[in-house]
């Protein structure tokens, strides 16, 4: 056996968890975060077949007094798909659940409030295509509108300014823009700018857009060394159906000091709830080697499990 292959056997496999930090003071991309009030750790010892591994791209939104992260949660051999916890004092977090799930993997669920509904565009990469979804009854029973994009496109957020929506999302050629004065009815028109950046430290979108101080800043992961590296943070000084400017801030944003992020984060959202900033994002870590090897025997258990219940139907019938 090479030292490669060796070296692959017994290196573990990397989880994505999340983290919700609350503070009160005032809140600047110049200083670091400081201890979360709540983390969502995927790192558990496997002890049943459907153990999820990922929990990332966090999105906040408040509504009636509720605060509602929505995020990416994966199990093994499954797609992705899209949950949901809720808090109403940061403390006490009720996990409500599966609110979406397709037969190709869903991932970034970016969700806004335009009038009375609220929407959701998760990243549907996958199939080809982004897509408006819009709540029923929130947090759930989600409806599709539309097809917002056809093609392979991921991480899209959305920018409302000057009676527009900008969509940027990540496409082949790098970072793109496309606008429309309608979201539910109107067609999107390519930014004349695009691509806006091919660099991979910035042409990929880490969560929706965020105002801090009148100022909006824009989220990119930094790709450059490896997916989910860290975080980038740009100003945007101009945004106009003909013209795109911005700037950088701060690159390397995430310290990944703790436990949970020791191998990366490539994700942020934002909110104002009690009278605190709150942001959620993710981290890139390493899982127990044990669950390495006991995804096989789990594999085993799921056909023998399989097998015995034909036969008991067999055996009723």
């Amino acid at each position: 056996m090479s030292a490669g292959v060796f070296k692959k056997l017994i290196e573990p496999n990397l989880l994505w968890s999340m983290a919700l930090y609350a503070q009160t003071d005032s809140f600047s991309f110049l200083n670091k975060l400081k201890k979360p009030v709540k983390v969502f750790n995927s790192k558990n010892l496997r002890t049943k077949t459907n153990h999820v591994h990922t929990r990332a791209d966090p999105f906040l939104f408040v509504r009636n007094d509720e605060l509602f992260l929505f995020f990416e949660s994966m199990s093994i051999k499954e797609v992705g798909c899209i949950a949901v916890y809720k808090t109403a004092d940061l403390k006490k977090f009720d996990y409500l659940g599966i609110i979406l799930s397709e037969p190709h993997h869903l991932s970034y669920p970016l969700v806004f409030g335009y009038g009375p509904s609220v929407f959701m565009i998760p990243e549907s990469g996958a199939a080809e295509e982004v897509v408006l979804y819009r709540f029923e009854r929130f947090p759930f029973e989600l409806k599709k509108v539309r097809t917002l994009l056809f093609g392979k496109y991921f991480d899209s957020s959305l920018i409302f300014h000057e009676e527009l929506w900008y969509l940027f999302t990540n496409s082949e050629v790098g970072l793109e823009i496309f606008l429309t004065d309608n979201i539910e009815e109107g067609a999107f028109s390519p930014h004349p700018q695009n691509p806006i950046t091919t660099d991979p430290r910035f042409n990929r979108c880490a969560g929706q857009p965020v105002v801090v101080a009148g100022t909006t800043f824009r989220l990119a992961q930094n790709c450059s060394k490896k997916y989910g590296g860290n975080l980038n943070i740009l100003r945007i000084l101009e945004l106009t159906a003909d013209c795109y400017r911005e700037e950088i801030v701060c690159e390397g944003y995430f310290g990944c000091n703790e436990k949970w992020n020791t191998e990366g984060g490539h994700h942020l959202s934002m909110t104002n709830f009690l009278g605190k900033t709150v942001v959620a994002v993710d981290g890139h870590h390493r899982d127990y080697l044990f669950n390495k090897f006991i995804s096989p025997f789990f594999g085993t258990l799921e056909k023998v499990t399989s097998v015995l219940g034909l036969r008991k139907q067999t055996f009723k019938t």
